[in-house]
């Protein structure tokens, strides 16, 4: 699907702030735990990876598992 094809992503923004360029390397250097529910029928399964910054955009970039959703993406840690 290239850019031009993309879905409008729909959603309700609910808080913005401006924060400082120490806290931005903070999540730059972070991982990301995310988590993930396939809802097989009488067999669902709940999928939690561990990404760098890096490997959860490349994880995102066009996401379209077949019935898999994501559930939750929360700062895991931060690399020193």
């Amino acid at each position: 699907m290239g850019d031009e094809e993309r879905k409008e992503v729909r959603g309700l923004l609910i808080e913005s702030k401006a924060i400082g360029s120490d806290e931005v390397d903070i999540y730059l250097s972070s991982k990301y735990r995310v988590t993930t529910i396939i809802p097989f029928k009488g067999n669902a399964v709940m999928n939690v990876y561990l990404f760098t910054k890096e490997e959860l955009n490349d994880f995102l970039e066009g996401y379209n598992q077949y019935a898999e959703f994501l559930v939750s993406v929360e700062q895991a840690e931060a690399i020193a």
